[in-house]
């Protein structure tokens, strides 16, 4: 589980990105724009912009914990997730549409890292949803389709996954890398 620290960030990010528009959003294009964002910035900065995990699923690439929030509050389910109750709160579902009830704390994100979500809002905000969802499935994301269907475990794309589809360079690769065999290291 996400700590609260890690939980408002998502939160805020995905506000951040709700609140530009207007008649909501639906979650394919919701889960690309963050996808892509964290995919350019993890490439760029060898470190994600929001403490998602993605799973690759038919759409492509979803950030799970978004997802949770959202069908959970399409279902009205909420009570057994205290840590996400406020999370729940401030977004509301219609017609598989997801709307910002509230503003974006920008507190938790920094200028670049909305600078990354501008930038991938507006790549994506007159794009088909399913024409964003082909993009995300490149040859990485069907490697880890591959290796999820030998074990459905595996169907987690890690950082190093989303930088080699972000094309980053093998010097970003193995600094990415190390930064990981050390958080692991001190865990």
């Amino acid at each position: 589980m996400k700590t609260l620290e890690q939980i408002k960030k998502i939160e805020n990010v995905i506000l951040y990105v709700l609140q530009k528009f207007d008649d909501g959003v639906d979650y394919i294009k919701l889960f690309k724009i963050i996808y892509f964002a964290q995919r350019d910035y993890l490439c760029r900065f060898g470190k994600t912009l929001v403490p998602e995990t993605f799973k690759a699923r038919m759409h492509g690439p979803i950030p799970t914990l978004t997802d949770k929030v959202i069908k959970n509050v399409e279902d009205g389910v909420g009570d057994d997730f205290p840590d996400l109750k406020e999370f729940m709160e401030s977004i509301k579902v219609v017609d598989q549409k997801v709307y910002a009830l509230k503003e974006p704390n920008l507190d938790f994100i920094a200028k670049k890292e909305r600078e990354y979500l501008d930038k991938w809002f507006d790549y994506c905000k007159d794009k088909k949803s399913y024409d964003l969802s082909e993009e995300s499935h490149d040859a990485v994301y069907h490697s880890v389709v591959a290796r999820s269907k030998k074990d459905p475990q595996q169907d987690v794309m890690t950082n190093i996954d989303i930088a080699m589809s972000g094309h980053a360079s093998d010097k970003m690769i193995e600094y990415i890398r190390e930064k990981e065999l050390l958080v692991a290291e001190l865990a």
